[in-house]
């Protein structure tokens, strides 16, 4: 019990002596320091996507040499509604030819989870060439995609397809990774959690910034996979090579 007071008192002692407007002066500079970064490091980002070439239109965007799908959630087997647009509009730029390629790349780091799997099977299920069709299993972030597809894949020019409110963010990384990076916006609905997602892209570029300071590198890299041959034997973990050769 004595030592209880007298850990009390010390503690009374101690707040007694703190300048508390001084430490309350402190922490608003902290606070308005970082969010002027924040809001700096959000323009900065706009300002480079505004800059860009991105269209809703495929015949607006320059021909590349592949089209890069990232993943998004999946239920089971059925792609979210954000994913499923990103998909139909990667299709599109494969039918309209202005890819020869698509680079499907997503999350499989579960035994119980595949984004990659329901991405492939739609571009089958829509006719395109299953050579043309390229996998990545460690899609993690868009950092780790964007890695990837450079020193992976060899990709030097890409059209990136997502929708409007995560686009800033891909186009700056790509630009910083020295990737010829255009934009296919691709808000095909009114998305449930889209106010969402544009709040959560706030912080989400902050840290993109902070990546690209630091080099962050990409959870796994790997052999190589030139995006000009086949894509096929990156299929393993979505669906059996042997099933499409």
């Amino acid at each position: 019990m004595t030592n209880r007071v007298t850990y009390i008192n010390i503690t009374l002692r101690f707040l007694s002596r703190v300048k508390w407007k001084s430490l309350f002066l402190g922490i608003v500079l902290v606070f308005g320091f970082l969010s002027f970064v924040a809001l700096a490091t959000n323009l900065r980002f706009w300002y480079v996507y505004e800059t860009s070439i991105h269209s809703h239109q495929p015949t607006e965007i320059p021909e590349a040499e592949v089209a890069i799908v990232p993943g998004a959630a999946v239920y089971g087997k059925t792609p979210s509604p954000i994913l499923m647009d990103r998909l139909a509009c990667g299709l599109d730029l494969y039918n309209a030819k202005r890819v020869k390629k698509i680079l499907l790349s997503g999350d499989n780091g579960k035994s119980d989870y595949n984004e990659l799997r329901p991405m492939l099977e739609f571009m089958l299920n829509h006719k395109v060439k299953p050579e043309d069709i390229f996998v990545d299993h460690a899609g993690f972030r868009t950092l780790d995609t964007l890695i990837r597809a450079k020193e992976v894949f060899l990709v030097k020019k890409a059209i990136f397809v997502s929708q409007s409110f995560f686009l800033p963010r891909a186009i700056y990384l790509g630009r910083e990774l020295e990737l010829e990076l255009y934009g296919y916006e691709c808000n095909l609905r009114t998305y449930k959690k889209e106010t969402y997602y544009s709040f959560r892209e706030f912080s989400a570029r902050v840290l993109a910034w902070w990546d690209i300071q630091w080099d962050t590198p990409p959870k796994y890299l790997g052999k190589p996979y030139p995006i000009e041959g086949s894509g096929i034997s990156t299929w393993k973990g979505s669906i059996p090579i042997s099933a499409h050769k």
